[in-house]
């Protein structure tokens, strides 16, 4: 008579979980101040801007309006990310990140699933936005350069993530809110995204130097060498600012969530 097969226990998944995924997700579309702010108000910044005269105009490989509804595009994945992962210092008071520390969910998997989710509320915004300037406004720019911007939109919605989960591991919810959204508008006006007209040596130097501004100034290079919004732009597309800017604040804030979210548990 043959020995029974030994029984073995099936090992818990301890990568990312849809099921997580899918509940984070949830949550953001279930907040209205989201839906507003993150959904709502960067169409109608760009139907407003889209109102004035001269939008029509070429501009490179798109036209003005192009321009327009590619910024707001970027605030739109910038602030859906930012305040997506900002919720950590809701959670982490209450006791949260510290009780999936006692399940099989691994730290990394719940970052991933954190910058996961605000992604993919960065690319509903963004595809609303895109949708509306294509339809209702007269956006015009060549096919590649629309799934160009949507790659550039998500880059933003990354480097903004990161700080919100930075902000949020290190700080009380208010605090940390009080803290990200100045900087993220700061980054806005600094970088052009507002196309508001800024004119000196000291403001052309930070347009180069905020988040957005690699972003910003790697957009207007696509679009044609020629094209400027506001003073800003002219840049080639293989200007090294360009580059260090994106991948030095992407390291940077990618390192310093995982840093901050390890002592924030930890301080529980």
């Amino acid at each position: 008579m043959s020995a029974p097969a030994a029984t073995t226990r099936a090992r818990p998944a301890r990568g990312l979980s849809a099921y997580f995924l899918g509940l984070e997700l949830a949550r953001q579309l279930r907040r209205p101040t989201t839906i507003f702010f993150c959904g709502v108000l960067p169409i109608l910044f760009y139907l407003l801007f889209s109102a004035l005269p001269g939008m029509d105009q070429a501009a490179g490989r798109g036209n003005a309006d192009a321009t327009v509804a590619a910024f707001m595009a970027f605030y739109g994945a910038a602030m859906t990310a930012a305040t997506s992962a900002i919720t950590v210092s809701f959670e982490r008071p209450l006791g949260w990140t510290r009780t999936l520390r006692l399940t099989p969910l691994r730290p990394w998997a719940y970052l991933a699933t954190k910058v996961a989710s605000a992604l993919l509320g960065s690319v509903l915004s963004m595809g609303l936005l895109f949708l509306v300037a294509a339809t209702v406004g007269h956006a015009r720019m060549v096919g590649w350069l629309w799934w160009a911007t949507f790659g550039l939109g998500l880059l933003c919605g990354v480097t903004f993530g990161a700080l919100g989960l930075v902000l949020g591991s290190l700080l009380k919810g208010e605090t940390a809110t009080g803290v990200m959204v100045p900087a993220l508008l700061v980054s806005c006006f600094l970088s052009g995204v507002f196309a508001i007209p800024l004119s000196g040596d000291a403001f052309s130097v930070l347009q180069k130097v905020v988040p957005l501004g690699g972003p910003v100034n790697l957009l207007l290079a696509l679009f044609g060498p020629d094209v400027t919004v506001n003073a800003v732009g002219g840049m080639a597309v293989g200007d090294w600012r360009i580059w260090a800017n994106i991948t030095g604040w992407l390291a940077v804030l990618l390192v310093g969530a995982a840093v901050a979210y390890s002592r924030g548990t930890d301080r529980q």
